[in-house]
Protein backbone atom coordinates (compact mmCIF):
# COMPACT_ATOMS: atom_id res chain seq x y z
CA UNK A 1 0.00 0.00 0.00
CA UNK A 2 1.52 3.43 -1.07
CA UNK A 3 1.79 6.49 1.52
CA UNK A 4 1.54 4.65 4.51
CA UNK A 5 -2.17 3.71 3.72
CA UNK A 6 -3.23 0.68 6.14
CA UNK A 7 -5.51 -1.63 5.44
CA UNK A 8 -8.30 -1.23 8.29
CA UNK A 9 -8.24 -4.62 10.16
CA UNK A 10 -4.16 -5.14 9.80
CA UNK A 11 -4.10 -4.11 13.34
CA UNK A 12 -7.18 -5.24 14.66
CA UNK A 13 -7.97 -8.60 16.82
CA UNK A 14 -11.19 -9.97 17.12
CA UNK A 15 -11.08 -11.58 19.86
CA UNK A 16 -13.61 -14.49 20.85
CA UNK A 17 -14.05 -17.53 23.71
CA UNK A 18 -12.14 -20.19 21.18
CA UNK A 19 -9.14 -19.03 22.89
CA UNK A 20 -7.92 -17.80 25.98
CA UNK A 21 -6.59 -14.16 26.71
CA UNK A 22 -2.91 -14.98 26.74
CA UNK A 23 -3.62 -16.15 23.18
CA UNK A 24 -4.87 -12.35 22.51
CA UNK A 25 -2.04 -10.86 24.53
CA UNK A 26 0.43 -13.12 22.22
CA UNK A 27 -1.07 -11.96 18.84
CA UNK A 28 -1.24 -8.27 20.37
CA UNK A 29 2.20 -8.25 20.66
CA UNK A 30 3.34 -9.67 16.97
CA UNK A 31 1.45 -6.87 16.24
CA UNK A 32 2.38 -4.12 18.15
CA UNK A 33 5.74 -5.13 16.74
CA UNK A 34 4.40 -3.92 13.51
CA UNK A 35 2.33 -1.75 14.25
CA UNK A 36 2.05 1.81 16.40
CA UNK A 37 -1.47 1.23 17.39
CA UNK A 38 -3.87 -2.34 17.65
CA UNK A 39 -7.24 -2.76 18.73
CA UNK A 40 -9.02 -5.44 20.58
CA UNK A 41 -12.92 -5.86 19.76
CA UNK A 42 -15.05 -7.85 21.57
CA UNK A 43 -18.51 -9.03 21.69
CA UNK A 44 -20.59 -9.84 25.09
CA UNK A 45 -18.87 -12.49 27.23
CA UNK A 46 -15.62 -12.37 25.04
CA UNK A 47 -15.41 -8.81 26.57
CA UNK A 48 -13.71 -10.26 30.03
CA UNK A 49 -10.64 -11.67 27.67
CA UNK A 50 -10.06 -8.53 26.11
CA UNK A 51 -9.82 -6.52 29.27
CA UNK A 52 -7.74 -8.97 30.23
CA UNK A 53 -5.60 -9.15 27.40
CA UNK A 54 -5.27 -5.71 27.41
CA UNK A 55 -4.05 -5.16 30.90
CA UNK A 56 -1.38 -8.03 30.35
CA UNK A 57 0.21 -5.96 28.04
CA UNK A 58 -0.10 -2.26 29.71
CA UNK A 59 0.82 -4.33 32.99
CA UNK A 60 3.80 -5.74 31.35
CA UNK A 61 5.16 -2.16 29.59
CA UNK A 62 4.37 -3.31 25.91
CA UNK A 63 1.39 -1.00 25.29
CA UNK A 64 -0.60 2.13 26.86
CA UNK A 65 -4.12 2.30 26.63
CA UNK A 66 -5.20 4.80 24.06
CA UNK A 67 -9.23 5.24 24.29
CA UNK A 68 -11.39 2.42 25.27
CA UNK A 69 -15.29 2.62 24.86
CA UNK A 70 -18.19 0.34 24.46
CA UNK A 71 -21.09 -0.20 22.14
CA UNK A 72 -24.27 -1.90 21.72
CA UNK A 73 -25.00 -3.84 18.71
CA UNK A 74 -28.21 -5.66 17.44
CA UNK A 75 -27.86 -8.91 16.71
CA UNK A 76 -30.56 -11.17 14.27
CA UNK A 77 -31.32 -14.29 16.41
CA UNK A 78 -32.32 -17.65 14.60
CA UNK A 79 -35.85 -17.87 15.44
CA UNK A 80 -36.13 -13.70 14.53
CA UNK A 81 -36.20 -10.47 15.88
CA UNK A 82 -32.80 -8.71 17.21
CA UNK A 83 -31.17 -8.86 20.59
CA UNK A 84 -28.60 -5.82 21.57
CA UNK A 85 -25.03 -7.19 23.17
CA UNK A 86 -22.43 -5.57 24.46
CA UNK A 87 -19.44 -4.61 21.88
CA UNK A 88 -16.18 -3.26 23.15
CA UNK A 89 -13.46 -1.51 21.59
CA UNK A 90 -9.84 -1.09 22.95
CA UNK A 91 -6.81 0.93 21.38
CA UNK A 92 -3.65 0.26 22.53
CA UNK A 93 -0.69 2.31 21.82
CA UNK A 94 3.35 0.99 21.73
CA UNK A 95 5.00 2.11 24.23
CA UNK A 96 8.75 4.04 23.92
CA UNK A 97 10.33 0.80 25.55
CA UNK A 98 8.22 -1.73 23.58
CA UNK A 99 11.05 -3.11 21.23
CA UNK A 100 13.60 -3.12 24.34
CA UNK A 101 10.60 -5.42 26.30
CA UNK A 102 9.71 -7.61 23.57
CA UNK A 103 14.20 -8.60 22.99
CA UNK A 104 14.03 -9.04 26.42
CA UNK A 105 11.49 -11.57 26.68
CA UNK A 106 11.99 -13.61 23.67
CA UNK A 107 15.68 -13.90 24.34
CA UNK A 108 14.07 -15.28 27.96
CA UNK A 109 11.55 -17.43 26.33
CA UNK A 110 14.23 -19.08 23.73
CA UNK A 111 16.99 -19.19 25.99
CA UNK A 112 13.65 -21.41 28.16
CA UNK A 113 12.79 -23.44 25.19
CA UNK A 114 16.16 -24.15 24.54
CA UNK A 115 17.42 -25.81 27.96
CA UNK A 116 14.16 -27.83 27.02
CA UNK A 117 15.68 -29.11 23.98
CA UNK A 118 13.07 -27.16 21.85
CA UNK A 119 13.76 -25.50 18.72
CA UNK A 120 12.84 -22.13 18.17
CA UNK A 121 12.16 -21.59 14.32
CA UNK A 122 14.08 -17.85 13.71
Amino acid sequence: MEGGEQHPSENLIRVSLKRNWTFYTFLAKKLLHDHEVVELHALDTAIANAVEAAECLIHNGYATLEKMHTDSVEMKRNHGGTIAKAKIFIHLKRTKDFQAIYDSYEKERNERLQSQGIEQEA
